[in-house]
């Protein structure tokens, strides 16, 4: 308690100190936090963020690190507009954009935000968790499958590496907090030969997990991370840049939990220790060549991934099911999931400054997964679908074609234009056969299906320059999300296979917007309005009396406006964003086993939602040997309005802020700092599902994932 309040008082005086020390001489921050113009290849060629006719959120590396945001979750949640879940586990996060997305996920290919990761394609299953040595990341707003391609239905995310340089640099960096919260980080790169230099990145973090055991103070889990990255730059001409990144991340002992809501001051699940279990294992490999003709840019970039993940999951949480049904009882599965995704792009683009803005390319994708469901049993209720050996394989072949242009009509006015085609095929085999514990008279059953799909996707804008620092913007897109399968489909065993497929998804998007940069880039603002018109996105249905998983498609829609900005006041840099959202649901499936009614909100899409990120330089008189110290701090607020839990409006999500902070001494290279982890110690929900009515007493009983409570922490960093 008292390490707590120390650390408290430390973290206020944060943001007392930069009032005080305001009008003092500053000789060395000044270039701190110098804004140059933000280069971006959003639309798969550079050019500058201001150029882009859409929505485009930048957030830099250094940035990410100042904030302390160290996963993929985090740098989501403050990103206006961006709406992402999770309830632990490696496989389980949704992400969406503005409202538009699946209700909830029906597989890990049911998504509407792809996720590139130096160019290649991954869904939010498969991308990394970690912010590791990260150069910036893209966050692009509204129907993105003109360049994107498949499941890009209402964005994208491009995340960038960090690159090999001419000289040689590094840096080391430890954080140690509450709950055994620990991070160690590291970096070197620098040139090999003459032509070659090479960049090598580790992260090495963990924590202890929030929910308890029933009754205990034992955490039911101590999740630690790895990841390691290699990235080789190759240069044999001024003309000719090869890149090829390898990268290796493990994520242990984070298994999926879900906590009976609401929450208590402990959260806690009544489960054997040890019982669940989740590791996950990614390869990824990234091929890019880059070659600089005289009037073009030809890009090959290749890449493979291969993710290998293994759940345990023990399925009767003592104190969910006394709740839900007066009893418990004992079982347990495991689930594993094989797969390999293989792509491959070739592009041609304008040059960077070129007058006219130009991309054309194809791509090809290849993905192959198995979903195993092994070592189950259920004593509670034998005849349990899942109390079985299931084998189901997912196959995705998707082939494209695509181009945008960019063209100056007159000095102020451009026109953009562009259009992909994608051919897309999903294959499906399932193969079940029941336990001998499972008294089930069916004893094995086998299913297939194939979805062939081939459609246009495309985007119409036209921008004006209003002044030289402001401007103006209207765009068009259209969004496509292929028919898939529902990832635990069963009604095959019984004969029946409604619950197996789940219908496309399309969305029209449209969008006003203004962009400002003032001259010496010192202030920025952007602001959008927003409409999207989406049809049949994604509702999972599951009926816990028969154990069985259906999938309903509903159309909504969404509306809203955004502001996001910047401004360096002096010693200052402040980052702003605000954003509004209205969701309804529009039509709903007749004999819909949902609840839904028409008029319900988009559940987990805020209303009102917002972020401001204050930062602060300051140089210091020479002390304890320092000839140049600067005390620095961060402070981040993000805000989250209440939204509805389900499309049935079966329960609520509470609105929360969510306040960092960051302050320290750097000197040289060198940096102290104390950091501190949503101080307002709020309990918010990171997921939330609707189990039904309790045979016990008749209350609603809903399930959901706790966030960490307040953190606090130091760390120190080198850089050289």
């Amino acid at each position: 308690m008292m390490k707590k309040k120390f650390f408290g008082t430390l973290l206020a005086a944060a943001v007392m100190l930069p009032v005080q020390a305001y009008a003092a001489e500053n000789k060395n921050s000044a270039d701190i936090y110098k804004l140059d113009n933000v280069s971006v290849t959003a639309r798969k060629a550079e050019e500058s963020a201001k150029d882009v006719p859409f929505s485009l959120s930048v957030i830099d590396g250094n940035e990410l690190t100042n904030r302390g945001v160290k996963n993929f979750e985090d740098m989501l949640k403050q990103t206006v507009g961006v709406e992402t879940s999770t309830y632990g586990g490696v496989n389980t996060r949704i992400v969406r954009m503005r409202g538009v997305g699946s209700l909830q996920q029906v597989s890990p290919d049911d998504t509407s935000v792809i996720i590139n990761i130096d160019g290649i394609p991954n869904n939010a299953g498969t991308a990394t968790l970690s912010t590791m040595d990260i150069e910036r990341v893209e966050v692009l707003k509204g129907p993105q499958g003109t360049l994107m391609g498949r499941n890009s239905q209402s964005g994208a995310i491009n995340i960038i590496s960090k690159k090999p340089t001419k000289e040689f640099e590094g840096y080391v960096r430890g954080e140690y907090g509450d709950d055994n919260t620990f991070l160690t980080e590291g970096a070197v790169s620098g040139p090999l030969t003459e032509k070659l230099s090479a960049r090598l990145a580790a992260r090495y973090s963990g924590y202890e997990n929030q929910v308890k055991y029933y009754r205990t103070d034992e955490p039911v889990s101590k999740p630690k991370d790895l990841g390691v990255r290699g990235t080789l730059l190759w240069e044999p001409s001024s003309k000719t840049e090869v890149t090829f990144i390898a990268g290796y991340e493990e994520v242990n002992n984070r298994p999926e939990f879900r906590v009976l809501m609401p929450y208590d001051d402990k959260q806690e699940v009544d489960i054997p220790e040890g019982a669940s279990d989740a590791d996950k294992d990614t390869n990824r490999y990234t091929l890019e060549v880059q070659h600089r003709f005289a009037n073009a840019v030809f890009t090959s970039v290749t890449g493979y991934t291969d993710v290998e993940s293994n759940e345990k999951q023990f399925i009767y949480d003592g104190v969910l099911f006394r709740k839900l049904r007066g009893v418990t009882g004992d079982g347990s599965r495991t689930v594993i999931n094989e797969s390999t995704a293989f792509t491959q792009e070739f592009r041609l683009s304008s040059k960077p400054q070129d007058s006219i803005f130009w991309v054309t390319g194809l791509s090809y994708y290849y993905m192959d997964r198995d979903l195993i469901n092994t070592d189950a049993w259920s004593t509670f209720q034998p005849t349990y679908t899942f109390n079985a050996e299931m084998d189901v394989n997912f196959k995705t072949r998707s082939q494209a074609v695509f181009g945008e242009m960019t063209y100056p009509v007159t000095e102020r006015i451009k026109l953009t234009g562009g259009l992909r085609y994608t051919w897309e095929k999903k294959e499906y085999d399932a193969d079940w056969a029941a336990n001998p514990s499972n008294p089930n008279p069916i004893r094995t059953a086998s299913d297939s299906g194939e979805i062939d799909d081939d459609y246009m996707t495309g985007r119409a804008a036209v921008s004006y320059a209003l002044t030289k620092t402001v401007n103006i913007y209207g765009v068009y897109a259209r969004g496509h999300k292929t028919a898939g399968f529902n990832e635990w489909a069963t009604g095959f065993i019984t004969g029946t296979r409604e619950d197996r497929y789940y219908d496309e998804a399309e969305v029209d998007s449209y969008e006003l917007g203004f962009k400002y940069e003032s001259a010496d880039r010192r202030f920025g603002l952007n602001g959008a309005v927003f409409y999207n018109d989406n049809k049949d996105d994604h509702v999972l249905v599951y009926n816990y009396t028969i154990n069985a998983s259906d999938v309903e498609n509903f159309d909504t829609v969404s509306k809203g406006v955004e502001l996001e900005g910047y401004a360096r006041l002096g010693r200052f840099l402040i980052n702003a964003g605000a954003g509004y959202t209205d969701t309804e649901i529009k039509s709903i499936p007749e004999g819909s086993a949902s609840g839904a009614e028409k008029g319900n909100k988009v559940p987990d899409t805020p209303e009102w939602n917002g972020t401001l990120s204050v930062s602060y330089f300051h140089s210091l008189p020479s002390f304890l040997g320092m000839k140049e110290p600067v005390f620095f701090s961060k402070l981040t607020e993000r805000y989250v309005g209440s939204r509805a839990g389900d499309p049935a409006d079966n329960f609520e999500f509470d609105s929360y802020h969510k306040l960092d902070a960051r302050i320290g001494i750097m000197n040289g290279g060198f940096e102290l700092y104390a950091w501190g982890d949503n101080l307002l110690d709020e309990r918010y929900d990171l997921f939330g599902w609707y189990y039904g009515v309790s045979a016990v007493d008749g209350d609603k009983v809903v399930i959901g994932m706790p966030s960490k409570g307040r953190t606090l922490g130091i760390g120190a960093a080198y850089y050289f």
